[in-house]
C-alpha cells in the first residue's frame, strides 16, 4: 500500500466527501472513427471478417431485427460490427465475469464460443432457435484465432481496463460483529471500529490494488484528521486482510480499524486549513470508501466509491 495517495486520488477524495457519487473513469467503448452504424458496410464482405460474421451469422440469428435478444434492447448489443466489437472483444462476460467473452487468439476461452456451443453455461445462444451449424460456430472460432480484429490488416485488439466494482462497506465492532444494517451506525466515543471495504476488479487481484483508503467526512467539505502531520492527512490508508470476513457480495478484505475520539481535529477541503478540537458527539459521519484498480505514469485508471453513515451519540 501507498504510504500517500496520488495526488489524483487525493483531489477525488476531496469531492467524494462533498457529494454522493463520483463518476468512474475507464477506458469505455470506443466503436472507433469510422463505425458510424449509418455509414453502408462492404456489399460482400470477405469470409472470415467480422463483416462477414456479422451479415451471415449474428445479424439472422441474434441481432437482425426487434424480438432478437442482442439488437440492442440487452446486453450485449450486438445490433452492428461496431457494437459487437466493443462489446465483446476483450469484455468480461456477464454469467462468468471473469471470462472475456472474446479473447483474441483463444476461442476455446471466449465465452461466446461456450454460449454458441452451450458448454458450462446456463443457455445455449440463440436463445430459443437453432444452434449455430458446425461451420458457423467454426467461422467465429478461426476469426477469433486469427486474433479477432476489427478488419483485416487492422491493430490487435486493445487491451481494456474494466471498471473496478463499487466497493461494499461493513462498520465492525471490535468483538466482530457487524454494525451497519437498514440505518446508520450508532457509536460513542472511546469505541473501536473496524471499517472494511470490499475491492473487485477484473485485471488487479484483490491484494494487489495499488490504493484503498476510506475518509471519515463530517460534512461542510470537513473530513475528520486520520493520519495528523501527513499532507494527506484526513486519509485512512486501509490494509489488505486476508482473513476478512465475506460481507453481501464479496470478500471484504481491507480494513481500517478507528477508535472513535470524543473531539477531532477537521481538516477543510478547500483551505486545508485544520481546526482542533471539535466534539464529534450529535455528529452524523459519512464513512466514504474509495480505491483504484491501476496507477500508471499518467495517474489513476478508475476509482470506485461508496458511502455509509455513522451517528456519534
Amino acid at each position: 500500500m501507498r504510504s500517500v495517495v496520488p495526488t489524483a486520488l487525493a483531489a477525488l477524495v476531496l469531492a467524494a466527501a462533498c457529494t454522493d457519487t463520483i463518476a468512474a473513469g475507464g477506458s469505455g467503448i470506443d466503436a472507433g472513427p469510422q463505425d458510424d452504424p449509418l455509414v453502408f458496410a462492404d456489399d460482400a464482405p470477405a469470409a472470415g471478417t467480422l463483416e462477414h460474421i456479422h451479415r451471415s451469422i449474428i445479424q439472422p440469428s441474434c441481432a437482425g431485427q426487434p424480438g432478437l435478444c442482442h439488437a440492442g434492447q440487452f446486453e450485449p448489443n450486438m445490433a452492428t460490427p461496431a457494437a459487437f466489437y466493443a462489446a465483446l472483444v476483450n469484455r468480461p462476460g456477464l454469467e462468468h465475469p471473469t471470462q472475456l467473452r472474446v479473447r483474441p487468439g483463444m476461442p476455446g476461452d471466449s465465452l461466446i464460443i461456450d454460449k454458441l456451443r452451450g458448454r458450462n453455461v446456463g443457455t445455449q445462444m440463440p436463445l430459443g432457435a437453432e444452434p449455430l451449424s458446425p461451420a458457423q460456430i467454426a467461422e467465429i472460432e478461426q476469426w477469433i484465432s486469427d486474433g479477432a480484429r476489427r478488419a483485416p490488416g487492422a491493430a490487435a485488439p486493445p487491451v481494456l481496463n474494466e471498471l473496478p466494482m463499487a466497493p461494499e462497506i461493513a462498520v465492525f465492532d471490535a468483538a466482530g460483529h457487524r454494525l451497519d444494517g437498514a440505518g446508520p451506525v450508532r457509536v460513542t466515543p472511546g469505541q473501536t471500529l473496524t471499517l472494511r471495504q470490499s475491492v473487485q476488479d477484473f485485471e488487479t487481484p484483490d491484494a494487489q490494488i495499488p490504493a484503498v483508503v476510506f475518509v471519515i467526512a463530517v460534512g461542510n467539505g470537513q473530513n475528520v484528521v486520520v493520519n495528523p502531520g501527513a499532507s494527506d492527512a484526513h486519509v485512512a490508508h486501509a490494509s489488505f486482510d486476508v482473513a476478512g470476513p465475506m460481507g453481501r457480495g464479496d470478500v471484504l478484505d481491507y480494513r481500517f480499524d478507528w477508535t472513535v475520539p470524543a473531539t477531532a481535529s477537521l481538516r477543510d477541503d478547500q483551505t486545508g486549513v485544520i481546526t482542533p478540537d471539535v466534539a464529534l458527539a450529535g455528529k452524523s459521519l459519512a464513512i466514504i470508501a474509495l480505491y483504484i484498480d491501476q496507477i500508471g505514469p499518467q495517474g489513476m485508471s478508475t476509482i470506485a466509491f461508496q458511502l455509509n453513515a455513522v451517528e456519534v451519540q
